[in-house]
């Protein structure tokens, strides 16, 4: 087996929100149990090489007990896992973020820009909008002077208000970096109208032109992770799909029965199911579904932008080659190029 690069662990499938694009909410809400967890970190841990291991959900920090536990085994084994947490930050409390800096888990937090344009997408079942607990989960971790960084999710009702999350990022003052995360029509992002390709291209514009403004003001300057990207990928030596674990064969999802998938997108469809924790991965239908993907994708090896793009995303592409939300990646994606060949 080709050794993991990164595993996604999903604690739970439930949650304590209902944003409305939510891409998992059909998804079994159940809890992963504690020794599904350890194989799964057993599994990654086992190719002998440095891997991510990112928790996530649903929300993971209604596993908070179990999360400590899963840390602590690592930890104390030594295992060389470098952990990181993806959450809607309204969990966390003054005891969760001393536990989070003291296991030196990574935190990456989920807002889509000023308190008013984030509470349309990301609200309680109730409907309330929970940019208020966002921004004090957020703070509180900034008292400690753990940095940050931001996952904004863009659709048509954002797309034109980028730049506010540049400018919440600077006034919260523990933000490092920021990625724009393309709507997924999956689950509830059915029923939510995905960005357009000259929408997309306007926005990131402004938001380029916002984070230089502001870097300057400020004295730093906020990463974007896809200028990040393609700056790490004009270096490299190769032109495959280097920047998808799924696609490159070295990374997987375990949801919380333990089964084995390519990708989180595709938790639950049995085409993309490459095992489970206790007979490990099937390596062959491993690199059959990331070649499946490849071939796929062929035709964005003759884009001139490969070589700093490194490819779409294969599930957002999938049986949509020209949709608005495809060409809203390619938009995405030649705005990063070119503000990192400045």
């Amino acid at each position: 087996m080709m050794p993991l690069q990164m595993m996604v662990l999903s604690l739970t499938g439930d949650c304590n929100l209902a944003c409305r694009y939510c891409y998992a909410s059909g998804q079994d809400r159940s809890m992963i149990t504690w020794e599904t967890a350890r194989r799964a970190v057993d599994l990654a841990a086992a190719g002998g090489e440095p891997f991510i291991l990112q928790f996530s959900g649903g929300e993971p920090l209604l596993a908070l007990p179990l999360l400590r536990r899963i840390a602590d085994y690592v930890r104390t084994n030594r295992i060389r896992a470098r952990m990181d947490l993806q959450t809607n930050g309204t969990l966390l409390t003054e005891e969760t973020a001393d536990f989070l800096h003291h296991a030196g888990i990574g935190i990456g937090i989920s807002l889509d820009g000023r308190p008013d344009v984030h509470d349309v997408h990301r609200c309680y079942p109730d409907g309330c909008g929970s940019s208020m607990d966002v921004i004090a989960g957020i703070q509180c971790l900034g008292r400690r002077g753990i940095a940050v960084g931001l996952t904004c999710v863009v659709t048509e009702e954002n797309v034109g208000r980028l730049s506010g999350i540049i400018e919440m990022a600077y006034y919260l003052g523990n933000v490092r970096r920021i990625g724009f995360d393309l709507l997924r029509t999956q689950g509830r992002g059915t029923a939510v109208r995905p960005a357009r390709e000259e929408e997309m291209t306007q926005a990131m514009t402004e938001v380029f032109a916002r984070n230089e403004h502001l870097g300057r003001l400020h004295g730093y300057r906020i990463g974007i992770a896809q200028e990040e990207q393609a700056v790490c990928l004009s270096q490299r030596t190769g032109d495959g799909f280097s920047h998808c674990h799924a696609m490159s064969g070295a990374g997987v999802h375990i949801d919380a029965a333990g089964r084995i998938f390519a990708c989180s997108s595709f938790v639950g469809d049995a085409r993309f199911l490459l095992g489970d924790v206790e007979h490990g991965i099937d390596v062959r239908r491993q690199a059959e579904v990331a070649h499946e993907m490849q071939d796929a994708m062929a035709f964005c090896r003759a884009c001139a932008d490969f070589a700093g793009c490194g490819g779409a995303c294969y599930a957002r592409w999938a049986g949509q080659e020209h949709s608005a939300l495809s060409n809203a990646e390619c938009a995405l994606k030649r705005a990063a190029i070119k503000a990192a060949s400045v």
